[in-house]
């Protein structure tokens, strides 16, 4: 019995939605190991549109070889959910694979291995739908039109359902089985309906592997304690408590903030969560410390909220701008930063451009691992940020330790960048190898005294003259270096140099500790 227009169509719908699920979990599958910066998202990009390409070729000419068989369009429409179902799976194995290699060949070898052929399939969809309705050769073109209308209404409905809900809320697994039962489920009933029950063994299999991905838990070691998981705007979110393995010479516990992958925020549980474990994080307070109590401090990307409980022990007043919402609700719940401190879910430079607020330092901290926020560090971020400055203000930026070699490109571009936006600027590095310090830029109108500076952690004795830990640079640092500006940011290229090198080191810190248990 031949389908009708109507079932054909709610195929189509269900298949352009499809699509796009694939490719929002591809892309969140990725980010623990490969982050989210542009290079990911041009390879997730990539990958859809020739899986896509694929399968509207092959799909062309199956329609043609088999038309007016319906069998084919339910057979690929029950492998292209067996597919995406496979995905938590296959994903999983490829990536343990090629976490040594580079972020561009990582990211487009694992995404051939497990988003590729589930697009295949769904790409063969829409031209099997529009043979089988089209009996009238001048009626293809409207056929045509109604197929790739209303799958593309299904990717546009299925995209802001996934992207503005059903991820954030039900992390990546689910949403890949339920949508691939979703997908194949129609098909198989109809060839249920005709006696083709290989075709209900396929589906049943899709299901017995779906149930047992949702029903299982991941395996971590014993000292590695998972409080919070999420997947959202930023990617993966975890609140962990785990050793500072390779961090502390005796691997205190400690809680740290892991953002796809990367651990942002690592503060010590031996003391109530209320100091780093990481040295140079005291370095910002430090840096800080010249101006008196009760100055204005506005912090671009929150983090755990560890700059800023130090930012309030030296009586400063905070306001924080956070892109994302559930940092804010970890950094409140796990890290016990105070409820009371003033943050807004916002662009940090849209923050900028429609504050009538005025502050005494303003301190961009928005970086997530291999992601730069370019916009910001532009001629224009920079004087946007100096409109809101009070007389004397000062802007902190923190920025990877590189600045010698390729790998500094990035920093000496930001560095010409303060300078050429009429700032005084002097560049503060963290103690240790370049690889594994941070670089503080301090920009200011005016000179300012670092020579009688005071804050203290335990741990972390203070430091009077902070001068001995600047760097110097030369005229020829900068020389060939280009500013940034907004029509031509730039910075992604050049910090991909350096942030390929720090993510690698982080992939394989959790590699050894924690990556083949689960993580």
């Amino acid at each position: 019995m031949k389908s009708s227009r109507q079932y054909l169509y709610l195929l189509s719908f269900l298949e352009g939605g499809s699509v796009m699920v694939c490719e929002l979990i591809g892309a969140k599958m990725l980010a623990p190991v490969f982050g989210t910066s542009l290079y990911v998202w041009a390879a997730v990009l990539g990958i859809t549109l020739g899986g896509l390409m694929s399968g509207y070729f092959l799909g062309g000419i199956l329609s043609r070889r088999y038309a007016s068989d319906e069998r084919l369009l339910f057979w690929v429409m029950i492998v292209a959910g067996l597919s995406l179902v496979l995905m938590p799976f296959t994903s999983h194995l490829v990536m343990d694979a090629t976490i040594d290699l580079s972020l561009q060949a990582g990211a487009v070898i694992s995404l051939m291995v497990f988003m590729f052929p589930p697009l295949v399939f769904m790409g063969m969809v829409s031209p099997i739908i529009i043979n089988l309705l089209t009996s009238d050769p001048d009626a293809a073109g409207n056929s045509a039109g109604n197929v790739y209308a209303i799958s593309t209404l299904g990717g546009i409905l299925f995209t802001f359902l996934m992207g503005f809900y059903i991820i954030p809320e039900f992390g990546i697994s689910k949403p890949a089985v339920i949508t691939g039962a979703a997908l194949a489920v129609l098909p198989a009933f109809s060839m249920v309906k005709t006696r083709q029950w290989s075709a209900a063994g396929l589906f049943v299999l899709l299901l017995v592997l779906g149930g047992w991905k949702i029903g299982s838990t991941e395996q971590y070691p014993p000292d590695y304690k998972v409080l919070y998981e999420s997947v959202g705007i930023l990617g993966q979110i975890k609140v962990v408590d785990h050793p500072s393995y390779e961090i502390t010479p005796d691997a205190r516990m400690g809680r740290g903030l892991i953002v796809n992958n990367t651990l942002q925020t690592y503060v010590g549980l031996d003391n109530d969560l209320q100091y780093s474990i990481w040295t140079w994080a005291n370095y910002f307070p430090t840096a800080a410390s010249i101006f008196p109590k009760g100055s204005k401090v506005l912090l671009l990307g929150l983090g755990g909220g560890t700059l800023v409980k130090q930012l309030e022990r030296l009586g400063f007043e905070v306001d924080a701008v956070e892109i994302d919402r559930r940092v804010w609700e970890v950094s409140v719940k796990y890290f016990n930063m105070n409820p009371n401190t003033n943050v807004i879910i916002d662009d940090a430079r849209h923050f900028i451009k429609t504050t009538d607020k005025k502050y005494d330092i303003v301190i961009f901290d928005t970086f997530l691992s291999e992601s730069v926020p370019e916009h910001l560090l532009t001629i224009e971020g920079f004087e946007d940020a100096r409109k809101i400055l009070n007389p004397g203000g000062m802007i902190m930026a923190n920025f990877y330790g590189f600045f010698d070699g390729e790998n500094g490109e990035a920093a000496r571009t930001v560095y010409k960048t303060f300078l050429d936006a009429g700032f005084k600027t002097e560049i503060l590095a963290t103690p240790g190898q370049e690889e594994n310090r941070n670089l503080i830029f301090l920009a200011s109108d005016e000179e300012k005294d670092f020579s009688n500076t005071h804050y203290s952690a335990p741990g972390f004795e203070q430091i009077p003259n902070l001068y001995t830990y600047f760097l110097n640079p030369s005229p020829s640092d900068t020389a060939g270096v280009e500013a940034l500006t907004d029509a031509r940011p730039r910075l992604a290229k050049m910090y991909a140099k350096a942030s390929m090198s720090w993510k690698k080191s982080y992939n394989a810190y959790y590699r050894r500790h924690f990556f083949k248990n689960g993580f």
